[in-house]
């Protein structure tokens, strides 16, 4: 045969085997969702083998926090809603905190009226957003901590030589405690910003909004975000994400859409529009969902980066929007993580008061999730809002609620930011 056909015979033949193997592979499940996407997804770098948690820690989960400094009481008080852990303002603040929670030696309960006292002296006060347990605030610190009890806000006072720190709760308990920080250390802090007009509720006329709410004399305009479905968000790449068979055939359509799949003894429902849930009896569970305890029981701290381990992966595998914690809720067998989505220090909540994120807790694994996949994203386009006078005025109308700011996505895709009272 001639050397040029045989050759031209060859090249014909690899062609078609290299067509035909890409015919193939295109009918396999990793293609059943657009290219771009599965690539995407296929180049998105992955958290290393071993303890989920070891991807992030509390600070990175963390959300915004309220703030009120006091320099000198005679010239008013500087306040800031929803400040992030990379804010200026909070990276001078935490360290005080830390070492404060870390040298803390307990005084007993007090009163109302002794807070309120102490914070006409220089001093910082952080209002977390959400009760937690100490533990759990603590980690954010960056600190240990001894007291087992939920805490709602924290202040750094100064009447003595050294700084007092009060631990209040959301059901208004406080206690008290001595601390070795230097009272110059936080007189120090509080001297570098000027009074804003803000105040706390009980110092004003709008009496029926919880006492310690920070009030802010002015307000920024907040951009408008834009939600929706991320585009990665399919069964494939949940699957991959959440330590399931990709390529199983333990599976099945509900007539809503929504692909359910078993693989006993879990099962993992992927809605159509995000809403995706996990149950299981936490009999064999896979490395994504057991928690490393140093004891019988986990701890909330130790519960917290498991769970925190998960939203990771869902965050990751889907191409979502990160989460932040909203609270850590002690059960009979467990705990209950809960997350929400934050976009620029503001939170997103949804219309029907659902969690971002629910992680059930029991025993020494994760035994149930709730999550509702969503991507948020500002557009160039930002909305005033209301006066924070008028809208303290409104919220008044709601006896016990407090005053922040925040979006509520409704599903609509466009949310502009709006006063919330709650």
């Amino acid at each position: 045969m001639n050397k040029h056909l045989r050759n031209a015979l060859q090249n014909l033949a690899i062609l078609f085997l290299c067509v035909s193997a890409l015919f193939l592979i295109s009918r396999l499940p990793l293609f059943h969702t657009s290219w771009a996407v599965q690539v995407q997804s296929l180049l998105t770098p992955r958290p290393a083998d071993g303890d989920p948690a070891q991807a992030g820690g509390p600070e990175e989960m963390f959300p915004a926090v309220h703030v009120m400094v006091t320099s000198d009481i005679a010239y008013g008080r500087y306040g800031q809603l929803h400040v992030s852990g990379e804010d200026p303002l909070l990276v001078q603040i935490i360290p005080l905190f830390q070492e404060a929670l870390g040298s803390a030696t307990e005084l007993g309960a007090a009163a109302d009226k002794t807070l309120r006292d102490a914070l006409e002296e220089p001093g910082l006060y952080l209002d977390l957003t959400g009760q937690l347990p100490l533990e759990v605030a603590a980690a954010w610190l960056g600190e240990e901590a001894d007291l087992d009890r939920d805490v709602r806000s924290m202040a750094l006072t100064c009447e003595e030589e050294d700084a007092m720190l009060y631990l209040r709760g959301e059901a208004g308990d406080i206690l008290r405690c001595a601390t070795a920080l230097p009272a110059s250390a936080v007189r120090e802090v509080c001297a570098g910003l000027s009074p804003n007009g803000s105040t706390f509720a009980y110092e004003t006329n709008y009496a029926p909004l919880a006492p310690y709410t920070v009030l802010v004399a002015e307000t920024e305009d907040a951009p408008v975000v834009r939600g929706e479905l991320p585009a990665a968000y399919s069964v494939y790449n949940l699957l991959t994400a959440l330590d399931f068979n990709p390529h199983t055939v333990f599976r099945y359509t509900e007539s809503s859409g929504a692909e359910v799949v078993e693989e006993s003894p879990r099962t993992l429902r992927i809605g159509p529009d995000g809403a995706v849930s996990f149950t299981s009896r936490g009999e064999a569970a896979a490395p994504l969902y057991q928690v490393r305890a140093a004891g019988d029981r986990p701890t909330a701290r130790e519960a917290l980066r498991a769970a925190w381990g998960l939203a990771e992966a869902l965050t990751e595998g889907a191409g979502a929007s990160p989460l932040r914690l909203r609270t850590v809720e002690e059960r009979e067998d467990g705990w209950t993580i809960l997350f929400r989505y934050q976009l620029q220090g503001l939170p997103v909540y949804f219309s029907d008061e659902s969690d971002a994120l629910s992680v059930t807790v029991s025993g020494g694994t994760i035994t149930a999730f709730s999550y509702r996949c969503r991507a948020y994203a500002a557009a160039e386009e930002t909305t005033a809002l209301l006066p924070p006078d008028m809208a303290q005025a409104i919220a008044s109308l709601y006896p016990g609620a407090g005053l922040s700011i925040g979006y509520i996505d409704s599903g609509a895709g466009e949310m502009t930011a709006q006063w919330l009272a709650r």
